[in-house]
C-alpha cells in the first residue's frame, strides 16, 4: 500500500483431515501462525481464460493445496470501519485473493474500509471428488463460508466492524456472493450486496454433474483416482474438461442441491429468498467480447446467431431488432456478443433488479461502458475491476488497458469508487456528492459510467426483459 496501514495475509481455514485434498475447510488451531506469518499462495490453477485481457498476475504466487488465506488491507488506526469482502472471480477455475490487482488505497484509506480478499478452492478440486455429488460441487461455497465466519469474529482485530459487512463479488464470485446470500447458513455474516459482472448461470443438474464427473473420472483412474492422482493429472484432465465443453457452458460450477436450489437464477424465486437489507448490481456494456474475442469470425454464421437467439428468447425477432439498433452493420460475431451479454448479464441484472425490490431490498443498477482500446473488445467483462480497485501500476500488464487515456481511468476510477464506497458505508451510492436514488420499477433507470460524468438513464433494453424465458 501507498500509505502506512495494514496489508496482512491471514489463514482463514485448514484441512478438517491433513493430507485430504478434498477435506472440509474448519477454523484453523488457535495456535497457528500469527497474521502475516505464511507467504500468500493461491490454490492449484492453470492460466485463465481471460488472460489476454487481463494480463498473468493469478500466475506469481506459490500454489498450495490449502491456500486458505485471506488479504487484509485497513488504513492505520482503523477503528469500526465497515468491511469489503471481496471475492474475485476466474470461470470456477482460476483466480486468488492475494493477486496483486486487488491492492486499494484508493478504496482502503479513501472510504475508509477494511477491505478483505479472499482465496476458495477452484476447479476439480473445488467442484468435483470421489463421490460426484451436488454436496462436493458445492465445496467453495463451504470454503467461502468459513471465510466470511472469519471476519465476522476476527476483523475488529484489524478495525472493522463485523455488524457493517458488504459482500461483493465479481464474475464467478459474484455467482458465489449471490449463492451465499440466498444459503441460510450464511444469515447474519454480511449486511449488503454487491455484485460485478453478475452472470446468468444456474446450477448444474445431476445429469449435467455426471457428464462432467465422468470423465475426469476416467481419465484419473489410472493414476491413483481423485484422492491419489498427482496435482499436475488433475490438472491436465481440467483442462481437458474446459476443452471439450469450451462453447457448451461451464466446465465446473456447482450443482443444485442442499442450499443450492435449483432456482437459484430464477429471480422472480429466489430474490425472496436474500438475506441482505440492500443489492448493488455492475454489469458492462459488451459482457462476451471477453468469451469470444480469440473465436474466428466464421464460429458464427447467421443460423448460429438465429439460433441462440430462439433458444433464448420468447421473441428473437425484438432481440434481433435491439441487436441491429445498437450495432447497425455488426458481424455474426459481434452479434453473438450482443446477444450473449444482453441474455446473461444485462437483462438478468435488471430482471433480479425488478425481483429484488419486489422482495422489499433496496436496490442500485449501473452499466459501465468504457471501451478497452483493444480492438474489437468494447467494454468487456473485467473492464471494471481496475477502475474500482484503483490503482493503475497494479495492471500495467493488462492488455485491455494498454491506450487507455489516463484522464479518462482517473475520473471513471474515481466516481466508480465514490459510488461503491457509498454503498459499503451505509447502503447508499452516491454520484458527485449526492446519494443515487434507488431502482424503481416503474421508472427503471442505471447509473452509467461511460467515461463522462456518471448519468442515470433508462436502460435502452428494459423493454425486453419480460422477453427472457
Amino acid at each position: 500500500m501507498s500509505a502506512p496501514g495494514v496489508d496482512v495475509v491471514v489463514r482463514y481455514a485448514q484441512p478438517a483431515e491433513p493430507g485430504d485434498r478434498f477435506a472440509e475447510a474448519v477454523a484453523p488451531d488457535d495456535d497457528g501462525a500469527p497474521a502475516g506469518a505464511e507467504p500468500p499462495a493461491a490454490f492449484p490453477q492453470r492460466p485463465g481464460a481471460l488472460d489476454a485481457l487481463l494480463g498473468g498476475a493469478n500466475g506469481e504466487l506459490a500454489r498450495s493445496g490449502i491456500a486458505f488465506q485471506l488479504r487484509v488491507q485497513a488504513p492505520a488506526g482503523a477503528e469500526g470501519l465497515p468491511v469489503v469482502v471481496f471475492v474475485p472471480g476466474g470461470g470456477f477455475l482460476s483466480g486468488t485473493g492475494h493477486a496483486r490487482w486487488f491492492t486499494s488505497p484508493a478504496l482502503v484509506q479513501g472510504g475508509p474500509v477494511v477491505l478483505v480478499t479472499v482465496n476458495y478452492r477452484l476447479g476439480v478440486l473445488g467442484h468435483l471428488g470421489p463421490r460426484g455429488d451436488a454436496h462436493e460441487s458445492q465445496r467453495p461455497l463451504r470454503d467461502l463460508l468459513q471465510a466470511l465466519r472469519w471476519v465476522r469474529d476476527g476483523i475488529a482485530a484489524f478495525g472493522g466492524d463485523p455488524d457493517n459487512v458488504t459482500l461483493a463479488g465479481d464474475s464467478a464470485g459474484a455467482w458465489y456472493g449471490y449463492a451465499l446470500a440466498a444459503h441460510p447458513g450464511a444469515a447474519g455474516l454480511f449486511r449488503r450486496l454487491a455484485l460485478v459482472s453478475l452472470p446468468w448461470e444456474p446450477p448444474l443438474t445431476p445429469e449435467a454433474l455426471e457428464q462432467r464427473w465422468r470423465p475426469v473420472a476416467d481419465a484419473l483412474a489410472g493414476s491413483g483416482g481423485f484422492a491419489q492422482a498427482p496435482l499436475e493429472a488433475v490438472l491436465d484432465a481440467q483442462q481437458e474438461l474446459s476443452r471439450a465443453f469450451a462453447g457448451r457452458g461451464m466446465a465446473l460450477m456447482p450443482a443444485a442441491g442442499g442450499p443450492v436450489g435449483e432456482d437459484l437464477h430464477d429471480y422472480g424465486a429466489s430474490a425472496a429468498r436474500l438475506h441482505v437489507e440492500s443489492l448493488l448490481l455492475l454489469s458492462t456494456a459488451e459482457e462476451a467480447t471477453a468469451f469470444l474475442r480469440a473465436a474466428p469470425e466464421e464460429a458464427f454464421p447467421p443460423a448460429a446467431v438465429d439460433g441462440y437467439l430462439r433458444s433464448r428468447f420468447a421473441d428473437p425477432q425484438a432481440a434481433a431488432a435491439w441487436i441491429d439498433r445498437k450495432r447497425p452493420g455488426a458481424t455474426g460475431k459481434q452479434r453473438m456478443a450482443e446477444a450473449m451479454t444482453l441474455h446473461q448479464f444485462r437483462l438478468a441484472h435488471l430482471e433480479l433488479a425488478h425481483a429484488a425490490v419486489r422482495a422489499g431490498l433496496d436496490v442500485h443498477v449501473a452499466g459501465f461502458s468504457v471501451p478497452s482500446p483493444l480492438p474489437g473488445a468494447g467494454s468487456p467483462h473485467c473492464m471494471p475491476l481496475p477502475f474500482l480497485f484503483g490503482e493503475r501500476g497494479c495492471w500495467a500488464d493488462a492488455p485491455m488497458l494498454e491506450g487507455l487515456d489516463p484522464a479518462v481511468f482517473d475520473a471513471t476510477a474515481g466516481a466508480l469508487q465514490e459510488w461503491f464506497l457509498g454503498f459499503a458505508r451505509d447502503g447508499r451510492p452516491r454520484a458527485g456528492g449526492r446519494p443515487v436514488p434507488g431502482f424503481d420499477p416503474a421508472a427503471p433507470r442505471r447509473l452509467e459510467f461511460d467515461g463522462g460524468a456518471p448519468a442515470l438513464r433508462a436502460p435502452a433494453e428494459e423493454h425486453l426483459v419480460a422477453l427472457r424465458p
